[in-house]
This record gives C-alpha cells, structure tokens and sequence, in this order.
C-alpha cells in the first residue's frame, strides 16, 4: 500500500506540479569563463517563456578543467543533459558513446543545420560514418589585418603576400602570427590552401607527408625565416599594429568587435581581409569553435533537444549574438550562419567570404591524441631550421604506427 500510495502522489504532482522540488530541471555546461553563460541567456529566455516549468542551470566550466570533467560525468553517467566543448571534444566523446546523435535523435534539427550551418563547421564534427554527435554553436576563422594607411590593399596570394611583407619590412613595419602561432594550428590554413591534409577520408591513414604538405611546410617556415615573424605562442600582434611594429598580421574574428575599442589610436587606420590564396586557389583559413551536444545519459533528452531547437531559432540566435557584442565581446553562430549578415560588424563581407572557405581540425577520434606530433614537426622546421619533408615523413610514420597502419 505504501508504495502504492507514492507511486499515486508522483502522478499527481506530474499532473498538478509540486512546485520547484519535482520540477524538470535541464543542466548544461559551457566550455569558458564566468561570463560565458551569458551568451545562452537569450535561448535560456525564449525556453522558459514555452516551458516554465523546467529549471535552467547554465555553469562555465574552466577550457583546461572540461575534458576531465566531461570524461568524468561519462564514466559515472551522471552530469549535464548538454554541454559545448570543441569540435574535438564532439568526435572524441561520441565515439566513446558518451554523445547524442542527431541525425538518429533529431532529424528536422540535423537538416536544418545542413541547410543554415557554416559548412566547415558541419564536417568537422561529422564523422567519417556520417554521424553527427552535436550541432555547431560558435566560431571564429582567421583574417589578416593590416595597417591601411601604410597599405593601399590586402595581399592577394601567397607570392604577393611575400612581396607586401618585404616592402612593409623595408620601412619597419613587420608581420606576425597571432592566433596558433608555430604550431599544427598556424601551418594549418597553409596545407589546406596547397592541397593537402592531415589525414584521409577515412581518418584511418595519416597523410601529412605528402608532397602538397611539404610545399605549404616550406612556405610557412619563411614567414619566420625571412620575414622574422616573432616565434612566441601569442605575440602582441594587435598591439604591434597600432604602435606601427607590425604592418600585417593574422589574427582571429574577436578583434573585428574589439580593435577599436581596446587600441583607439588605430581607429581609421586598419583594415581586415580573407587570407591569401595557396597554390590551390583556395583561401582557406582554420575554423575554431565549440559545439552543443546533449549527452547519452541525460534524462531528460527530449527537453534537451527541444532546448536546442529553441538555440537554433534564427530570432533566438540572432539575439545571442548581439547580446555578446553589447558585452563587449564576440559569438559568431555556426550553426546560424545565415544571421551573421544581420550583425553590426565591421569588415563584415571579408568575414563572410573568409566563412565560406574554413575547415575545422581534422574530423578523426585520433586528433586529440596526434595533434603535437604535427605541431612538433612543424617546431622543428620553423625553429630549428629542418626539412620539411624529412619532418612531416617521420611525423606520418609516428602517426601511422599509433594507427596500426603498416609501412
């Protein structure tokens, strides 16, 4: 009788409420600093306002801490019902399982992002059987920034970029590399503007020897070699630029919302374009970012994906990228690209055209673990004179072994 008698109070209260004790409660992690949560704010508004009886608790969790975390909550199968990490965090975590797909689970929601998500965006967190653990959230992609009171245009391509820098250099005013500088992140964009890749389709064979590879390799290491490009991981290239030290550089899409704010003797005197072309024709810059994802072992699936739904709403993600912009800070949608036009930015057609040509990391469960193999071929051209092909051949047979490819 007793158990009888419960099982009848919890109905009643599914039926009546039993206020906030009983109340659906919905978790999500976001990958960030305190401030982070703000930027889901808007979706956390438009949710409540269709379902008021679900509590929302949105909590920052520190970029070093959320792997550990997040493989933590996997293990014991207890934690938040979404969270947001990298596009590497998405396919290493779902294929341990610990991941939603969507293309099972929410079918209207995966063709939508195919119809409205930047591209690059979608193929990095899509593996290679065509699962899709999660959906694009933010982004940021490379530009070059230049001083255009020293320089009438942005160059080109890869020889005329060389030949701007020369000049610029002549008159003191250097080049430098901002975001990923020296590392696996920074060669990126240059090999896969020549052509190549880091591995194949597959994701079963490391392919980062190949002779496209050690073209942009030999290309990259003489913005350092000849243009003394500064080595450090994260130069002060924003701050070079306005004191006339640098008069190209290559950053990331936050300094579009902030260049003037934080250096006001620039503001007139600066400029950002898409990259230069490759060999290939192709400008295609590095696309950075997280993804939201709902975990396999969340209770709540249903509210989940009806919450992401709701982040996926052209009104709702437009206002989560303004209400980022009137904190002073930046949130490009991926998988809202379509809003982007609408955003109050400057440069924005370079950054539009900039969007069209980006590629994620490498869309392989193996990444995560390999990614230093490259950087540390690249480091040993770029810093201590080696060749090119030499380095990427002994970092594809060290990547290959770890996959259990024979020679």
């Amino acid at each position: 009788m007793p158990h009888t008698l419960a099982k009848l109070a919890i109905s009643l209260c599914l039926t009546v409420g039993c206020g906030q004790a009983l109340a659906a409660r919905l978790v999500i992690w976001m990958v960030g600093d305190d401030k982070t949560p703000r930027v889901m704010q808007p979706a956390v508004e438009a949710y409540r306002a269709r379902h008021p009886g679900v509590v929302i608790e949105v909590r920052d969790v520190p970029w070093a801490d959320a792997m550990t975390k997040y493989s933590a909550a996997l293990a014991s199968k207890r934690g938040p019902d979404l969270v947001t990490g990298s596009t590497s965090y998405a396919i290493a975590l779902g294929a341990k399982g610990a991941l939603v797909d969507l293309n099972e689970a929410a079918p209207d929601l995966a063709q939508q992002l195919e119809q409205h998500a930047n591209p690059g965006a979608l193929r990095a967190i899509r593996s290679a059987d065509g699962r899709l653990y999660g959906a694009p959230f933010d982004m940021h992609v490379q530009l070059q920034y230049y001083r255009s009171d020293l320089a009438a245009n942005a160059p080109a391509d890869w020889e005329g970029f060389m030949g701007s820098a020369r000049a610029l250099r002549t008159q003191g005013h250097g080049f430098a590399q901002q975001w990923g500088n020296t590392s696996w992140l920074g060669f990126y964009p240059y090999l896969r503007q020549a052509g190549g890749a880091v591995y194949d389709a597959t994701c079963s064979r490391a392919v980062i020897d190949t002779p496209e590879a050690t073209r942009a390799l030999t290309y990259y290491a003489r913005l350092y070699r000849e243009l003394k490009a500064p080595t450090d991981g994260w130069p002060d290239a924003d701050g070079g630029l306005a004191s006339g030290a640098y008069g190209l550089m290559q950053s990331g899409t936050w300094l579009l919302s902030r260049m003037d704010m934080v250096h006001k003797s620039l503001v007139g005197k600066w400029a950002a374009a898409p990259l230069p072309t490759g060999p290939t024709g192709k400008r295609t810059a590095v696309l950075g970012g997280t993804v939201l994802a709902i975990t396999r072992f969340s209770p709540n699936r249903a509210l989940a994906l009806d919450f992401m739904r709701t982040v996926y709403q052209p009104e709702v993600t437009r206002r989560m990228a303004e209400a980022a912009l009137q904190h002073g800070g930046m949130w490009l949608p991926s998988g809202r690209q379509d809003q982007i036009a609408s955003l109050p930015l400057p440069f924005r057609e370079a950054l539009l055209t900039q969007l069209a040509d980006a590629e994620g990391p490498p869309p392989c469960p193996a990444w995560m673990r390999q990614d230093y193999i490259v950087t540390r071929a690249v480091q040993r051209v770029v810093l201590a004179g080696g060749d090119a092909q030499t380095e990427l051949s002994r970092a594809a047979a060290v990547m290959n072994r770890a996959l259990g490819v024979s020679r």
